[in-house]
């Protein structure tokens, strides 16, 4: 049986014009987070380039 094992997660989140800013980790460059498609419509968010939001993200790790 493996040794114990513990993880934890470090996550801190900027807010920047609209969008979200996620630093993840030890990892030196964020996770943008916005919207696009529908989301963009539903949320009523102004124009501008399409962004995946935390839904695609969760889709796409799920999938992976």
């Amino acid at each position: 049986m493996a040794d114990e094992f513990e993880y934890i997660s470090r996550a801190r989140l900027e807010y920047r014009e609209g969008y979200r800013h996620a630093f993840l980790g030890e990892v030196p460059e964020p996770v943008v987070y916005g919207v696009q498609g529908k989301l963009r419509e539903y949320y009523g968010v102004k124009e501008g380039p399409p962004v995946a939001s935390t839904l695609d993200h969760i889709v796409a790790a799920v999938a992976g």
